[in-house]
């Protein structure tokens, strides 16, 4: 079961501003749709991702061939033409980038599409399906691909149904959503010829970044109220010169921007925070923990009912245990808050919260909030005229949240997975199945690795 690596925030916030990528209007006008347009069609990849893509380290070898299609992370090298749906042409003060630089075939929604031989493939998109966003469009694509026998070495595609019909029904009773994506795969396979005829020529890897778990009838946990004696930013807007803090939720948890001033007294926030029942963790990193005697980073986490955690990655010493993936660790506080334990070969192993300590710590960088928080299962957060999903959320360091499973077929006989598998192992697993050396092999320590390669 792979395990979501990092919370991610669609509400991201720096001293310049805001980058929205979430779906509800108010914060959307107070963005600007423009902004919010091009936020996601230029700024996203341009400019926040900040390593590599699976694209741009194929591509770097120059003799394989490969596409994206309706996957929101696509930044390549090759520049395509777009076009812009005749509803958004309507819009006043929508203008969107002429070109967008991704993989060699690229096709996202209504917005671009790679001739194949001289002429565009064509998809089911419009407004009802969120301009080419939808499975039916991605299924199109790939069926045009294969049935042309065009699909190239790698192809990465998303299938979006499911996470929208489990916000707005639940998790299982989105599981026709499922059975569609089944028949859509089995078009494809006939397409090719059968299965057999398919895996002898292609490796497939089925999975999701994440899972969801059910809401209550009242989810919402709104931060405004929660931090209702701090000046806050509205949602949406940038900073102004009497606002102390900025929050940018991101359904069951949160990221919580500070001046430098308010910073200095965090504890006070912190404080506030964990007066509400709804929340389950806060967490945040700095230098100033004295665990181990190391000007190290270390990561903090506080609950209401148990107890508070402070950790950090133990890079000279071996530390108090060590995890699966190879990190050793050392800590003082509470196991309890993080819901983990250590076996009596000196292994942490964790609960609820799956590989909780390095999500944590690979969470955290200057372009994050001051503070992460979640929320307990059943709850999401919320801002005023900011809507919560209906029935299903995620977004926490919680299993229901972060778990999905991985189903692969015509792998190599000599190919083996790794014991424990992460979702920021599927990239160095494709990279090895096409031949390629990884930046890090699958399966081991993202921080070691990390470290390593610095020095």
């Amino acid at each position: 079961m792979p395990v979501s690596d990092t919370l991610i925030s669609s509400l991201t916030a720096s001293p310049d501003g805001i980058a929205y990528f979430g779906s509800d209007l108010p914060a959307i006008m107070n963005e600007g749709m423009d902004r919010y347009i091009n936020d996601f069609q230029v700024k996203l990849n341009m400019d926040l991702l900040q390593t590599p893509t699976l694209f741009e380290r194929i591509e770097q070898h120059g003799f394989l061939s490969d596409a994206v299609v309706n996957f929101m992370w696509y930044r390549g090298t090759v520049e395509h033409p777009t076009t812009t749906p005749t509803l958004l042409k309507l819009t006043p003060s929508v203008s969107l980038a002429s070109q967008m630089r991704g993989p060699h075939n690229m096709f996202l929604g209504d917005f671009v599409s790679t001739p194949v031989y001289g002429t565009p493939l064509n998809a089911r998109g419009g407004l009802l399906r969120r301009f080419g966003f939808h499975d039916e469009a991605t299924a199109d694509y790939l069926l045009a691909l294969a049935e042309q026998n065009a699909l190239p070495d790698f192809t990465l595609a998303y299938f979006p149904n499911n996470d929208f019909d489990s916000h707005a029904k639940g998790p299982e009773n989105a599981v026709p959503t499922l059975q569609a994506f089944d028949k859509h795969l089995g078009q494809l396979f006939e397409a090719q010829g059968g299965i057999d005829q398919m895996l002898d020529e292609f490796a497939i890897l089925i999975t999701g970044d994440h899972s969801q778990s059910d809401l209550d009838e009242n989810p919402a946990v709104d931060l405004n109220e929660v931090l209702k004696n701090f000046p806050l930013v509205e949602a949406g807007n940038t900073w102004g010169d009497s606002e102390a803090m900025k929050v940018c939720p991101n359904m069951r948890s949160a990221q919580i921007y500070m001046r430098p001033e308010l910073w200095a007294r965090r504890s006070e926030v912190i404080d506030c925070l964990l007066q509400c029942d709804d929340i389950d963790q806060v967490i945040w990193s700095d230098h100033e923990s004295g665990l181990n005697d190391s000007k190290q980073a270390a990561f903090h986490v506080h609950t209401q009912d148990r107890g508070r955690l402070v950790f950090q990655p133990a890079l000279e010493k071996k530390g108090n245990a060590v995890d699966c993936y190879g990190t050793p660790w050392v800590w003082k506080g509470d196991l309890a808050t993080v819901n983990a334990k250590v076996s009596s070969n000196g292994e942490i192993q964790y609960e609820d919260y799956p590989n909780a300590f390095e999500r944590i710590a690979t969470s955290f960088s200057e372009n994050t909030g001051n503070l992460w928080v979640t929320v307990r299962l059943g709850k999401e957060f919320s801002l005023p005229k900011m809507k919560c999903n209906q029935a299903g959320s995620h977004g926490s360091l919680h299993r229901l949240d972060s778990t999905a499973p991985l189903i692969t077929a015509g792998l190599p006989h000599q190919f083996e997975l790794p014991n424990a598998l992460r979702i920021i192992d599927i990239a160095p697993i494709c990279l090895q199945l096409l031949g390629l050396d990884p930046p890090r092999s699958p399966g081991i320590s993202a921080i070691m690795n990390s470290l390593n390669c610095a020095s």
